[in-house]
Formats: structure tokens, C-alpha cells, sequence
């Protein structure tokens, strides 16, 4: 753990080199700051993790094979002392929500200045949470939405792992017909499960279940 006065160890993780060494070289200039690894997306840099021992990583949300939500709930189940900063081109408040349910310590867009970045870097990895007034308003809007909407809370532990699994294809898009297929299932079992979700959830519009899957983090929607 980052002591008092000890340089913070930074991993970066971003798909666009040019941004990624930009940002080292704004990082690796403070004099507590030292860039330990970078990866192009949560797949590499994964490994990292464990070989660097960063006190943060800072990491885009748009990436191929592993995005940032993924390397987020990934990392924090194994090293939940690390911190994790969003620094993304993504504003959408869904996206920004999901990110902040899985663990993430603070949340910014890539139109932040030198001056912000640095200070956010130093106050998460300080305890404190970051989050710009957009990523702030998808956390408060979805406070409100569960106190005024009792489906709205209902827990997803509310469903069996197979009903969880249904869901999440639904929510991608899939027919019935596609996830009995998926899921070497009858169609009239895949319906049941449909139903069944719907009872228990109290959500009987496929919008409504696609809401709630992303805002449950069960699928890897963007």
C-alpha cells in the first residue's frame, strides 16, 4: 500500500499508444509519480498487476478484448488494495455507473488538464473518490431511480445462475430460439426462464430487462 511521501506506482492501460505514452510523460514528471507498466487492454495488462505491484491504475473504458469495466471487477476481486481511475473518451452515464459499481475509485473524461489528472491520481490513491459532475449525475440519478422504484432494487441474487445467464442473452439481443441454441436448452425451457424473470423482477418489457441487466453489470454491453 502507498505510504505517506512513497511515489505512487501507476499502471497504464489504453489502446491508443500515442495517448498512452502522452499520458506517461505528464505522470512520469511529477517527482511522486512513476509509470510502472502500460497495456493496451485489460487482457495484458492483467498479468502486469501482479509483476508491477501498482498502487493505481489508470485506464481507458473503450478497449478490444478486455475493456475497463472487465479489468476492473477482474483486478479488484484479487487485489482489492489496488485503486482504479477511469481517464476515458466514454460519457455515458450507463457506462460511467457500471464502472463506479464495480469498484472504480474515480471516473474522467480525456478533455481533463494536466493539473486535474495529477491531482485526481493523488486523491485516489488518498482515499478519496473522483468523479467529474457527469459521472456524478448517473450516481445520483441511479440512487433516486432505486428509492422511487421499487423494481429498480430488486436484487439480481433474486435469480438462479441459469435465469442470470438467460438474462444476459436477452439483454444482447438474442431470441429464444438463439438461447436455446446457446444454451443446448428446449425453447419452451428458454420461455419459462424468460417468464420466470420477469415474475421475479417485477419487469415485463425487454427495454426494462436490458436496463437492468447493464445497470446489474450482468452483461458486457457498452
Amino acid at each position: 500500500m502507498n505510504g505517506l511521501g512513497a511515489v505512487i506506482r501507476i499502471l497504464l492501460v489504453d489502446d491508443h499508444a500515442i495517448e498512452r505514452q502522452g499520458v506517461r510523460a505528464l505522470l512520469d514528471a511529477q517527482p511522486d509519480m512513476t509509470v510502472v507498466g502500460e497495456a493496451p487492454d485489460g487482457l495484458e495488462a492483467l498479468p502486469l498487476v501482479g509483476s508491477t505491484s501498482p498502487d493505481i491504475i489508470v485506464t481507458e473504458t473503450i478497449m478490444p478484448r478486455m475493456n475497463g469495466l472487465e479489468l476492473t471487477g477482474q483486478v479488484l476481486r484479487r487485489y482489492p488494495q489496488i485503486k482504479v481511475l477511469a481517464l476515458t473518451r466514454n460519457d455515458r452515464k450507463d457506462c460511467v455507473l457500471r464502472l463506479v459499481q464495480a469498484g472504480a475509485n474515480g471516473y474522467l473524461l480525456k478533455t481533463v488538464t494536466t493539473d486535474e489528472l495529477v491531482s485526481a491520481v493523488r486523491a485516489v490513491v488518498g482515499g478519496r473518490q473522483v468523479l467529474q459532475p457527469a459521472a456524478l449525475e448517473a450516481v445520483l440519478h441511479d440512487y433516486l431511480q432505486r428509492v422511487h422504484d421499487p423494481a429498480a432494487r430488486r436484487p439480481a441474487d433474486a435469480l438462479t445462475a441459469r435465469e442470470r445467464e438467460v438474462l444476459k442473452l436477452i439483454a444482447e439481443g438474442n431470441t429464444n430460439q438463439d438461447i436455446a441454441e446457446l444454451l443446448c436448452l428446449s425453447r419452451k425451457t428458454v420461455e419459462t426462464h424468460r417468464g420466470n424473470i420477469m415474475d421475479k423482477l417485477d419487469l415485463h418489457k425487454v427495454t426494462d430487462l436490458v436496463k437492468y441487466a447493464i445497470r446489474e453489470g450482468l452483461t458486457g454491453l457498452e
